[in-house]
């Protein structure tokens, strides 16, 4: 298999294939043919899960069935619910309503038929360097590629002494821009806007009858903006989740290379800035007056109070899950409550702990000694997890991950004998706390 060859299913009628995920394709010869080969597979997910062909085929699917409800099933049901009679022009324009709507949704479920698989290849191509069978495969020097794969992840990179690459990952080749899931984000929310106006709108006509013939029109642009909504807010949600992990790899590794006297420490991102994208829905209160300005002419305090709202439970219901995971990490014993995971990379060292939930407990009794860089004092640390099983180890620092929009902030126990051990924690000021208490180093 040459490095840009993209390993695909088996082909279907009228599509190009899509690729196989990353665990059915067998590892390459080296570490450059695997990322050569997940830029290609990535590309052509992108293309599948964001291309521009989906957006025009959304209008046109919007379009035909607003015919078909709007201009056959709406009025000829609207005879009915108005106690009047139907016609042989009522007949045919139900007739032609039915089958144009059913019609136009067959070709849909045809037309979408592998759009779920495209998403799950999507991301799983987007996190496929992160598998440590994929970082121990030797180096490709002869053909290293634009970009040079040896600098897309930190671990790979980490001895470099020009430093790390700030935006490592796989690029796609071929994929998708950025700009146009932005755009979908954008559009998106205004359709459905749009959508909910007219419904409006038709609840505002004067007979039953109306009412129904201007709301089956609406209907299909309020339940297409609604689903295309939602992917939106997925593909924001998973993009965000993404970044997060590399920026995680890229202030592991230079802690890691602090440590080895490779670099100088960074400053600590501040935890307030977990709440940036929370701020989100501000944009739904400008949607919100706009709505209430088209409805009724006026802004009113019901509409002030409920954009205000928008705002606030949503940073309320985040930093409130933190606050509950933070008195869970505190409570249950001595220690810390964290959940170790397992490494994403190849062993450092020989120590190795069980994922699972744990108490970390920091300092005490223990043995003394350095770093193997000389970094300073070992710290005692008992483990004690969820099965009775007990670990004590040596460390000597602390290496803290960025903080999530969402998820729990990840950390590194880097040990004296190389060793690093993976793990969450919410608790984030009492473990890098008892960290220094330790002894320990905290990057």
């Amino acid at each position: 298999m040459t490095p840009t060859t993209v390993r695909t299913a088996a082909p279907r009628r009228g599509r190009a294939p899509l690729p196989l995920f990353p665990h059915e394709v067998p590892l390459p010869a080296t570490f450059g043919d695997w990322y050569h080969l997940a830029a290609g597979s990535l590309g052509l997910a992108e293309r599948r899960d964001s291309g521009v062909l989906r957006l025009l085929a959304g209008l046109l699917l919007v379009a035909l069935c607003s015919f078909g409800l709007g201009a056959g099933v709406g009025p000829a049901l609207a005879v009915l619910v108005d106690g009047g009679r139907w016609q042989g022009s009522d007949v045919a324009a139900l007739a032609l309503g039915v089958v144009v709507v059913l019609a136009t949704l067959a070709w849909w479920a045809w037309y979408r038929r592998d759009w779920v698989r495209a998403r799950r290849l999507r991301w799983a191509w987007a996190t496929a360097l992160r598998d440590p069978r994929v970082l121990a495969l030797p180096a490709d020097r002869h053909a290293p590629g634009h970009p040079d794969p040896e600098t897309q992840h930190p671990y790979r990179r980490r001895e470099a002494p020009e430093g790390l690459n700030p935006y490592p990952g796989v690029r796609s080749v071929g994929g998708v821009a950025g700009a146009l899931d932005a755009l979908r984000g954008v559009l998106h929310p205004l359709a459905l806007t749009a959508g909910v106006v007219l419904l409006a709108g038709a609840l505002g006509q004067p007979s039953p009858g109306a009412r129904l013939a201007v709301g089956a029109a609406a209907l299909p642009l309020v339940l297409a903006a609604l689903g295309g909504t939602a992917r939106a807010g997925y593909r924001l949600a998973r993009s965000t989740a993404v970044a997060a992990l590399q920026r995680d790899d890229v202030a592991r590794w230079t802690g890691w290379r602090v440590l080895h006297g490779l670099a100088q420490p960074q400053a600590q991102r501040p935890p307030w800035r977990r709440a940036d994208l929370a701020l989100l829905p501000l944009a739904l209160v400008g949607l919100l007056l706009y709505l209430g300005r088209l409805t009724s002419g006026t802004i009113t305090t019901v509409h002030v109070v409920v954009g205000v709202g928008l705002v606030a439970v949503p940073v309320a219901v985040l930093l409130g899950s933190f606050g509950v995971r933070v008195l869970r990490a505190r409570s249950g014993g001595p220690g810390v409550g964290v959940r170790l995971l397992p490494d994403d990379v190849p062993p450092l060292g020989p120590t190795a702990v069980p994922p699972g939930p744990a108490r970390l407990v920091l300092g005490g009794e223990g043995p003394g000694g350095t770093g193997p860089g000389g970094e300073g004092p070992r710290g005692a640390v008992r483990v004690a997890r969820a099965d009775g099983g007990e670990q004590r180890l040596a460390a000597v620092a602390l290496v803290s991950g960025v903080p999530h929009l969402v998820a729990t902030r990840r950390h590194w126990l880097v040990l004296d004998d190389g060793s690093q051990v993976p793990l969450e924690c919410a608790a984030v000021r009492d473990l890098r706390g008892a960290a220094v208490a330790a002894g320990l180093r905290v990057l």
